[in-house]
């Protein structure tokens, strides 16, 4: 979703027993660049400011959980695709 200028909201599914989500957004599709970043949260809903108009940026997310001090992660969701207009 795109509600102001250059920012980026998505919102993503509760996994059971996950301590935490890590999410990856860049403008290659295969997230193989160096401009793709990854990132965690605890939080089901993430907004991205200061991105660049007129561009297409991909974002993934996957969950994780703790055991014995290791994180432990699970897959990549599917890519999605958008496009910041203003």
């Amino acid at each position: 979703k795109k509600k102001k200028k250059k920012t980026m909201t998505f919102k993503f599914r509760k996994v059971k027993n996950a301590k935490g989500y890590q999410y990856s957004y860049g403008t290659n599709k295969k997230f193989k660049k160096s401009k793709t970043k990854t990132k965690t949260t605890k939080k089901l809903s993430v907004t991205i400011k200061k991105l660049k108009k007129k561009t297409t940026y991909y974002v993934r997310v996957r969950a994780y959980s703790v055991t014995n001090g290791k994180k432990k992660y699970g897959k990549w969701s599917k890519t999605r695709k958008v496009k910041i207009k203003k």
